[in-house]
């Protein structure tokens, strides 16, 4: 997927606010990347990091009988496996920091509920993994001697039009039956995960830690 695009939007409105927008293109399936990446960066920051918006992930679907164990791994491997070096990394520096911090794991409805109309038991698997990793974290950096405290939740989204999901909206049938499964009858945009994001991140959820915070248009409220 090309990212350039994206990445010169954020760093035409970073330069019109006066800041200073840095990236770094990561396997995070592979540990040893992770750790260089965060060396390279982080001794060039005014400021020790305090949050964390863990969202690397990718889906993948078909019939469970035909799904190859090589692409069940993957999936793991980049949701829930990725998504654990990223926490660990950003712990440690804040560790390193001594500053306290929230972290903010893209998790899924799907980890709670089957999706109808799709095969996707090794994405929802590991998206559960995903809700059961930040609950764990939670408590282990919520109040343990010798780590400073670092809040974590969870964000689940519902169905989302992006270009993600543009193939799987033009088998036939599936919009009307995704956004018929929600109470607002309709898909969610990107830009309604801004607000849940920064609330997750920020003092307004300083009593919230190995929470899920579910934005789904109610579609697991039925």
């Amino acid at each position: 997927m090309d990212l350039q695009g994206d990445v010169d939007q954020l760093t035409e409105v970073a330069n019109t606010h006066g800041q200073l927008l840095s990236y770094h293109r990561l396997d995070v399936t592979d540990p040893h990347a992770v750790s260089k990446t965060f060396e390279t960066f982080v001794p060039g920051l005014r400021y020790p990091i305090r949050g964390l918006v863990g969202c690397a992930g990718v889906s993948d679907n078909d019939p469970a009988h035909e799904f190859s164990v090589e692409r069940f791994r993957r999936l793991m491997e980049i949701n829930v496996t990725g998504t654990f070096s990223l926490a660990q990394a950003v712990a440690l520096e804040m560790k390193k920091a001594n500053v306290d911090g929230s972290m903010v794991l893209t998790a899924s409805m799907s980890g709670s509920v089957a999706n109808k109309g799709v095969d996707t038991a090794g994405y929802n698997a590991s998206k559960s993994g995903v809700l059961q990793l930040a609950r764990s974290l939670a408590a282990e950096w919520g109040s343990r001697k010798g780590m400073p405290l670092i809040r974590v939740n969870t964000l689940s989204p519902g169905y989302i039009r992006t270009p993600a999901t543009t193939e799987a909206l033009q088998k036939p049938g599936m919009e009307a039956q995704w956004t018929g499964d929600n109470m607002l009858y309709r898909l969610s945009l990107v830009d309604e995960f801004r607000g849940p994001i920064l609330f997750l991140l920020s003092d307004a959820s300083s009593f919230m830690t190995g929470a899920d915070l579910r934005v789904d248009g109610g579609h697991c409220a039925w």
